[in-house]
């Protein structure tokens, strides 16, 4: 029934993504690769996109002020990279990597 409604929101306002995986934390790579081609495919003129979670801060002023500066690469992936960081191996961790 869920994905029935779904299809029709779908359908009706053509404003959903849906990949074929599991909406979880350990799948969230997935989901933004996913976000990330479908953007290019159908969004290829647009100068910026922004991917952001509902528990993150984005400081509108700065970033619009920042690409307004143009003073940045053409590509550009704006982050926080954790460096030195050993992957979390233990599957019942939030932020749990699988080796494979």
């Amino acid at each position: 029934a869920e994905q029935e409604a779904l299809g029709a929101e779908a359908r009706r306002f053509g404003d959903l993504l849906q990949g074929p995986f599991p909406d979880t934390y350990p799948g969230l790579v997935r989901k933004t690769l996913l976000l990330l081609r479908w953007a290019a495919a159908r969004c290829p003129a647009a100068p910026f996109l922004l991917k952001a979670d509902d528990d993150v801060f984005v400081n509108l002023p700065a970033l619009t002020s920042y690409l307004a500066g143009g003073r940045h690469p053409r590509r550009l992936y704006l982050g926080r990279v954790h460096w030195w960081v050993r992957p979390d191996r233990d599957p019942r961790g939030r932020h749990h990597v699988p080796v494979a």
